[in-house]
């Protein structure tokens, strides 16, 4: 699959420009590609070169959340915005009953603009597509601090 094909897939899924992908070489090895940012692969032995992005393993193809979190914040099609309460329950793996102006298949989730990662969307259903390595089960209810600093920090509480 040459690098046109690739950058044409997320082109027309999820409006993503073809300028983000000028200095990204992919490369397909069996049902997977990966992308990398070399101009070619070096002449080496090695298992894998870069990133995946891409599975081919079914139709239609499966972007990686590694690659949504990557490039889906140059997505203008396909794009969920979870509220907090619905991005709690993606980010724990659970499937939501939703309506969304998007097409059937996989998109590109959001929560305040930032991207969470990938979600099957079937109409009036998000299905998470988050890896079970990287959900979230439980999220304490914590304000955010604005200096960077975290509940329990020494300089938090104003000691010295």
């Amino acid at each position: 699959m040459n690098k046109d094909a690739v950058v044409s897939l997320w082109n027309e899924r999820f409006g993503i420009p073809e300028k983000v992908f000028e200095r990204i070489s992919f490369f397909r090895r069996g049902r997977m590609i990966w992308a990398f940012s070399l101009p070619e692969i070096p002449p080496f032995r090695c298992e894998s070169v870069g990133m995946r992005v891409i599975s081919m393993r079914e139709s239609p193809w499966k972007p990686t959340t590694y690659a949504l979190q990557l490039w889906g914040r140059y997505a203008r099609k396909n794009v969920i915005d979870l509220d907090d309460e619905m991005a709690r329950r993606f980010f724990a793996g659970e499937s939501l009953e939703l309506r969304a102006p998007v097409e059937r298949g996989y998109v590109v989730v959001t929560h305040m603009g930032s991207v969470i990662g990938c979600g099957l969307y079937t109409p009036g259903r998000l299905i998470s597509q988050l890896p079970r390595e990287r959900r979230i089960l439980e999220i304490e209810d914590q304000p955010a601090c604005q200096d960077n600093t975290h509940p329990g920090d020494a300089h938090h509480e104003g000691a010295e």
